[in-house]
């Protein structure tokens, strides 16, 4: 028997935790009908590559039976592993989950990527990060797909208020909420229904206290309200109230930024961003070990990062995602609901878990504060011919031909600044005031530049060949403008000592 219904149940090492503990509250409440492809069914898949006959054609009776899902779709595939949603390691969003299956090909593909996915590297990753040695087993749960008006996770006790309940959801699907890539409403609770007035929340609430008795810890329960509340799932809350003892850090010029405590401890290091549509084999190229992970989206594709960072910072904020409780368990400092747009690459920054704050310092702002950028370039023949290059290769859009003026201007700075320190400050100051003043000035005449940047800098993907050339041009000005780039980082220390 490679299949067994959601309601019949089985151990856990027959059909994983997360099936094992819905087929215990399919007793009490409502969870969506479905039913469960085993372990013994990804043994099979192990041995010989792909899902036997003898599987599918036991998927497709219970797909088809009356008493399940009656051969209607949509449905949904979620993993189920033997170590998944245990009170020590969550695997939050570690294993794949395949949603909007819509024919019975897909659905058998469904089931063998979700098997696939305990090969993947960010489980890996996790397991070594946690100290996992046992290979995990596979079950998949099949079930039928709710379209909900309101969805979201509810932790029975709050991270951070023990004494309260803490509710994030959306309007529809709260899948983007789960993967941490959208933000959503959150209210507190009080640990007490009757003083709950929104009915729903107070339904919720009352549903969450008896999973929470049921299973003896406080829980983290994903949900769905389309005028029914469903449980879709509920694990044990894995870290709650961590303390750690932090030694004093200086902030004193530093820039604050305000966000939301999502996991305690203090990290510094430089800001390294991850932009959403950045490869995840790039991104673990070009990350380099303490470094401050920024982004505006956490996702799961980001997990391999978790290993070397010293520090992560988001835009979005929801604190109950999956990637939020992995970094908790991880004890990664974590801040989320951060305005980012303020952190640029290379700034140094302290991540304050603790307090919700993240601190910034980078050269730029240090020479603001000196009063240095009071001064002026004189345009010399130098000067000009370095201008003329520069507003050819600007009309033109050409990133290339912008960074070959930019490294020459710089290379000059350095090369003159030993025994002829006046011009190759004025060379300094011509060639910033032409990338932070002139520069935006003369793009604004032709495109929406404000527009174009904030969406190279949120990690939009482009809109078309035009605006792929001024994203490039935005993220060569911000590395040049903030001493990330390789070439020119020793400028400030040479220049003024900074």
């Amino acid at each position: 028997m490679f299949v067994r219904s959601l309601s019949a149940g089985g151990s856990v090492e027959e059909i994983g935790n997360k099936a094992h503990r819905l087929s215990i509250l399919t007793r009490y409440f409502n969870v969506p009908i479905g039913f469960v492809v085993t372990t013994r069914a990804y043994d099979l898949w192990k041995e010989e590559g792909k899902l036997p006959h003898e599987v599918v054609e036991e998927v497709g009776e219970y797909f088809n039976s009356p008493y399940l899902l009656e051969g209607e779709f949509p449905v949904v595939v979620r993993s189920s592993a033997t170590a998944e949603d245990g009170s020590k390691a969550s695997f939050a969003g570690v294993f794949e989950s395949v949603t909007g299956i819509k024919s019975f090909d897909d659905l058998i593909r469904g089931i063998e990527r979700v098997f696939e996915s305990t090969g993947s590297e960010r489980v890996r990753t996790y397991m070594e990060r946690m100290g996992l040695k046992e290979e995990p087993r596979m079950a998949a749960i099949v079930q039928k797909e709710i379209t909900p008006k309101f969805a979201g996770v509810l932790f029975t006790r709050s991270p951070s208020e023990l004494e309260k309940a803490l509710v994030e959801f959306v309007r529809g699907s709260g899948e983007e909420l789960v993967g941490g890539r959208k933000s959503g409403e959150r209210v507190l609770l009080p640990r007490n229904p009757d003083k709950v007035e929104n009915e729903l929340m107070r339904e919720l609430l009352t549903v969450g206290l008896e999973v929470e008795s049921l299973f003896g810890r406080p829980q983290d329960i994903e949900w769905a309200y389309d005028g029914t509340l469903w449980i879709l799932q509920s694990r044990d809350i894995t870290v709650l109230n961590q303390t750690r003892e932090v030694e004093d850090f200086k902030t004193e010029n530093w820039h604050a930024l305000k966000g939301i405590p999502a996991n305690p401890g203090v990290a510094r290091g430089r800001a390294r961003f991850v932009l959403d549509d950045q490869p995840p084999e790039e991104a673990e190229r070009v990350f380099k070990e303490s470094e401050v992970l920024v982004t505006y989206v956490l996702h799961v594709e980001h997990y391999n990062l978790f290993a070397k960072a010293a520090g992560i910072v988001t835009k979005v904020d929801s604190i109950l995602s999956h990637p939020a409780i992995i970094a908790r368990e991880l004890g990664i400092p974590c801040v989320v609901g951060v305005d980012v747009e303020a952190i640029r690459e290379g700034d140094e920054v302290i991540v304050d878990g603790n307090e919700g704050a993240v601190y910034v310092r980078n050269p730029r702002r240090v020479l603001r504060g000196v009063e240095l950028w009071k001064s002026s370039y004189r345009e010399d023949e130098t000067v000009r011919e370095l201008k003329e290059g520069y507003l050819r290769a600007l009309e033109k859009l050409s990133p290339k031909e912008m960074e070959n003026v930019i490294v020459e201007a710089f290379s000059l700075v350095q090369e003159l600044y030993p025994t002829e320190r006046e011009r190759a400050l004025n060379v300094y100051y011509f060639i910033n005031w032409l990338m932070e003043e002139e520069t935006p000035r003369l793009l604004a005449k032709r495109f929406d530049v404000l527009d174009a940047f904030s969406r190279a800098d949120r990690g939009e993907r482009p809109r078309t060949d035009e605006e792929a050339r001024l994203f490039k041009i935005y993220r060569l000005l911000k590395a040049f403008i903030n001493y990330t780039d390789e070439r020119v980082k020793d400028i400030p220390e040479m220049l003024f000592r900074i």
